[in-house]
């Protein structure tokens, strides 16, 4: 396991507001990639460049473990359901809503069990940047651009767990962030099996739908 150094960030809204603020070419260079603010765990550690050419091997010839792959094939249930769901709120909205509450429930019943089973583990969660090209986060140093860095990153709706090397493209300092983290590293993923890159794809568009379908209830 590699050290755990955690950002520390619990209101989004703060989140948001420094994220607009400093860091819009961090956006406009991956346009491309959907963006979610997203509460996730992380661990990174910044790497030599021995180490970089030692895991990339281990990185790029990542092999799913069955749990992975059970987590993977239930996101990819509940997006179909979500999509349903939808179709249906559209002629019954009463329906839809006891399905989406089933689901919730369901959800909810889910992670009561997931707490039960990891309560002997604590784990410290952050609110992050996050699409398919790179993170950006709170941490407690300050980081030289371009180090590389060993990252995995577990989310927390579903449990599953993405590992990449990613590089320092930006560690500033922000004197709205919180005491203990005050500056925001900004990594760019360059080097990720296409495994979890499509995990991390589908976690973000999938959170993405979720947020436009909350925003939509809200103004019904």
């Amino acid at each position: 396991m590699i050290p755990v150094k955690r950002g520390q960030v619990s209101n989004q809204i703060l989140w948001g507001k420094i994220l607009m603020e400093n860091l819009s070419e961090f956006n406009s260079d991956r346009r491309e990639f959907f963006r979610i603010t997203d509460s996730v765990h992380i661990d990174y550690n910044p790497l030599s460049t021995a180490e970089v050419k030692k895991l990339i091997p281990h990185i790029q010839n990542h092999v799913q473990n069955d749990a992975v792959q059970s987590n993977q094939r239930l996101n990819s249930i509940q997006t179909s359901l979500n999509h349903l769901i939808d179709q249906i709120n559209q002629t019954d909205r009463d329906i839809a809503r006891a399905l989406r509450l089933l689901d919730e429930k369901i959800t909810l019943v889910n992670k009561t069990i997931a707490q039960k089973e990891n309560s002997s583990e604590q784990r410290a969660y952050t609110d992050a940047n996050l699409s398919g090209g790179g993170v950006a986060f709170f941490v407690s140093e300050n980081y030289p651009t371009k180090t590389a860095m060993e990252i995995q990153i577990e989310f927390r709706s579903s449990g599953s767990v993405i590992h990449a090397i990613a590089n320092v493209i930006a560690c500033t300092k922000s004197y709205d962030a919180p005491r203990d983290t005050p500056y925001i590293l900004r990594l760019v993923f360059s080097h990720m099996s296409e495994i979890d890159r499509n995990l991390l794809v589908k976690h973000t568009l999938s959170r993405q739908a979720l947020d436009l379908r909350l925003n939509k209830e809200i103004q019904l």
